[in-house]
């Protein structure tokens, strides 16, 4: 069996980044990676291998072809937690880290949550992070090879979005600050989309995930108002981002361009236009963006409130007539005192 070295020296080589680099996006020390490259581990632990190919937005199924190649099984669902404990000690420094697809994205929402810090948003609507998990679990994703790795890729997203969620749960038990700023127009489009006539007839079942999706948000605004502020805005970005550790000395910021349509070329599968960096200047333009978004929130009605935001939401779901689907979701998370997700 050839040594993994061979391999990985080829792979650093063509993507650009050095080992110190490499270390950051995929949580493997400095020191292992040295020692790996140098020939000097014959036989890599699996979650390593795969942490490495995954920073570097690798398939699945790339992957499991290297695996295949040095007499690796295939990734399966006991790989996952030494992956995502791998995740966790991702480092975010670097002027401009581009952002993919595949599951790369998922990974990287789930590290940044290991930060903590007060967060900021700037989207069309509220965080993915209130979104149901089988909901989020429906989106298009990339196209892989075989039956079984389509298979673990579902499995493997499942549970990255499972520690997203945790992660996220343990910041809120920690009090800290979740602010998201929705332009109108963009939300009403959403709400329309997604629980409107087209999609009542489309698919019932998409429209009660919906419902609970819009029922996580407003519930957290209604339990923890000074902590979790939804606020409409009478403008819009065109874009969306979020700032993670806001309020720290190092916050992070997440720009995702906001793709408006969507094509079945390969080419079109990756998002190399969105980024995340921690440069100061960077950080400081995003957050002067977070401050026209502040000037620009409605005080002409009381919808930047968590009653005024929960009046606008149950009002858009009112609209296309599916108002008591929003009020079961919602009333069921309202039985409990503490924050929780459908």
């Amino acid at each position: 069996m050839r040594k993994f070295s061979e391999t990985l020296s080829i792979i650093i080589e063509s993507s650009g980044l050095n080992l110190n680099q490499i270390s950051n996006v995929s949580g493997i020390s400095n020191a292992y990676l040295t020692k790996l490259i140098k020939g000097n581990i014959n036989k890599p632990g699996k979650d390593k291998i795969a942490s490495i190919l995954l920073a570097l937005n690798y398939s699945l199924t790339a992957i499991n072809a290297i695996l295949a190649e040095y007499d690796y099984m295939p990734l399966n669902r006991h790989d996952i937690p030494e992956i995502l404990n791998n995740n966790r000690r991702r480092k975010f420094e670097g002027r401009i880290l581009p952002q993919f697809d595949n599951i790369y994205f998922e990974l990287l929402m789930a590290a940044l949550e290991n930060i903590g810090g007060a967060k900021i948003l700037v989207k069309h609507r509220p965080s993915g992070i209130f979104l149901p998990s089988e909901l989020y679990i429906m989106k298009e994703f990339p196209t892989e090879s075989t039956s079984e790795t389509k298979r673990f890729f579902r499995i493997f997203t499942g549970e990255v979005i499972a520690e997203r969620k945790a992660l996220f749960l343990e910041n809120c038990n920690r009090g800290y600050r979740y602010e998201t700023y929705m332009c109108r127009k963009c939300l009403d489009e959403s709400l329309k989309r997604h629980v409107g006539p087209t999609a009542q007839q489309v698919n019932p079942h998409i429209v009660d995930l919906y419902a609970k999706f819009y029922a996580n948000a407003v519930a957290a605004s209604l339990k923890a108002p000074d902590k979790h502020l939804h606020r409409i805005v009478r403008r819009c970005s065109h874009f969306q981002f979020q700032i993670q550790d806001a309020d720290g000395d190092a916050p992070k910021v997440s720009y995702t361009s906001m793709r408006r349509h969507d094509y079945d070329d390969n080419c079109d599968q990756f998002t190399l236009e969105s980024f995340l960096s921690d440069d100061a200047a960077i950080v400081g333009l995003f957050k002067n963006e977070v401050e026209h978004c502040r000037e620009a929130i409605d005080h002409i009605t009381d919808c930047h409130t968590a009653e005024g935001f929960h009046a606008y939401i149950r009002k858009g779901f009112s609209t296309f007539g599916v108002e008591d689907r929003f009020d079961a979701a919602l009333a069921e998370l309202m039985e409990f005192s503490d924050f929780r997700f459908h």
